[in-house]
């Protein structure tokens, strides 16, 4: 079982190599060249960038999909227990050493037994059952996944990959819904009290810079006949009339929150009804939570069927200072990954194998990057001479879609150079 692929190999565009996809390679160019018009047309305005596409399609292998699956919504039940035991759990709280300034708001949550990861991203690195690892989870990513379900649904409409899909009997994923971000978000805030008035006016949450994520909600919940309000958390006011929302932030600069103390009551006090609340999303957001799905000493926290489950998806993990010395994080250089907590769009990503052994000893030997991840190095996916993740998007508890990222780059990202390939499941949504 763990030596089948993650992709079914007969149903696997990515190249024009094999006597099955070299027919198709022209067919499959024209219908790269539609789609990406339309990402010019439909997407790039909303998002102020190009989304760049690969020339590829493919489809997970039957046999494969649903053990993956089980195991990647094994993992995220596995986050969402740490989640609940951090407000109350000081090992795990000195362990994941959250920022002072967002951790006085996640211990301030009422009733942690009821933490939910609502969405989740897990980026994956490898090309079959038995190699494939989670690398990360990311808890406020949702754009990429709506861009990426837009993509699917525009090479489905294509006429030479759309008879493909066909012949092929692949369904729609759940994430080519153009509406299952405002969908979801709407049932989100009726189950937690809100009345269908108080949904019609919705708040965008965003942190400076520039990101397209915003916009691209926005455009779901303008789409869906609601207004919207979008501002900094900063410049939170319930005079906005805003009682449901979203926040896309990503904490690797916490210094902000520092100054977000109305907006922050309002979600911890229910005011205003956010998926992935503050406690769950500052929690599931530190990539140490990987080092505690990793280090026996935690186990206790998941039941032994589910750690049984983590080794087989989630890679050897460590704390640099606290699981791992620098001595032995020098000795294994070529085997291991340097991440910080609250990284993002691989900046912070450092291979030992990339680096002198002189400049790795310097790097995991700076005060400054005690505490940081220290991860067993996993083996990628590979197209030619592109590297190749895969992504899987989980809502609630279910499987949302799919997707890869193809780059030249050891690291890889769209913000460093990569494109998107679309991958879809073979079975009908959940």
């Amino acid at each position: 079982m763990d030596d089948l692929p993650l992709l079914d190999p007969a149903r696997d565009l990515t190249t024009d190599s094999g006597a099955t996809a070299r027919p198709r390679h022209a067919a499959l160019l024209r219908a790269h060249a539609t789609v990406c018009r339309a990402v010019d047309e439909g997407i790039t305005p909303a998002s102020a960038r190009p989304l760049p596409v690969a020339p590829a399609i493919s489809v997970l292998h039957p046999e494969a999909e649903p053990v993956l699956r089980q195991r990647v919504l094994t993992a995220v039940e596995c986050l969402q227990r740490i989640v609940r035991a951090y407000p109350e759990n000081p090992a795990l709280q000195r362990f994941l050493a959250v920022p002072p300034v967002l951790h006085r708001w996640i211990v301030r949550h009422r009733r942690p037994e009821s933490l939910t990861v609502d969405f989740c991203r897990l980026d994956l690195f490898g090309d079959r059952l038995g190699t494939v690892r989670v690398l990360e989870f990311n808890a406020s990513s949702p754009g990429g996944v709506i861009e990426c379900g837009t993509l699917a649904r525009l090479w489905r409409r294509t006429p030479e990959i759309g008879a493909l899909l066909d012949e092929w009997r692949v369904p729609a994923g759940r994430f080519e819904d153009e509406d299952w971000f405002t969908s979801w978000l709407l049932a989100h805030g009726r189950a937690r009290g809100l009345t269908e008035e108080q949904t019609r006016h919705i708040g965008v949450y965003r942190t400076a810079g520039r990101n397209p994520d915003p916009h691209l909600i926005a455009e779901q919940f303008r789409r869906g006949g609601r207004t919207t309000v979008t501002r900094l958390p900063s410049d939170y006011s319930p005079g906005d009339g805003a009682r449901l929302g979203y926040l896309k932030h990503i904490p690797a600069d916490p210094a902000p929150v520092h100054g977000w103390d109305r907006f922050c009551a309002a979600v911890t006090d229910g005011d205003l009804v956010i998926p992935n609340v503050l406690a769950q999303r500052w929690v599931a957001e530190n990539k140490l939570c990987l080092a505690v799905l990793s280090d026996p000493r935690f186990e206790h926290l998941f039941p032994p069927a589910d750690r049984a489950t983590l080794r087989t998806i989630v890679p050897w993990s460590r704390k640099l200072g606290d699981g791992i010395t620098v001595a032995q994080a020098v000795a294994e250089r070529t085997r291991l990954v340097l991440k910080a907590p609250y990284g993002y769009f691989g900046n912070s990503v450092r291979l030992g194998c990339e680096h002198r052994p002189e400049d790795w000893a310097e790097l995991v030997g700076s005060p400054r990057h005690r505490g940081w991840l220290v991860q067993e190095r996993v083996a990628p996916a590979t197209v030619g001479a592109l590297t190749r993740d895969l992504c899987v998007a989980v809502l609630d508890h279910t499987v949302l879609g799919y997707f890869s990222r193809v780059s030249r780059s050891s690291v890889v990202n769209v913000a460093r150079e990569g494109a998107v390939q679309t991958v879809l499941s073979p079975f009908p949504a959940p």
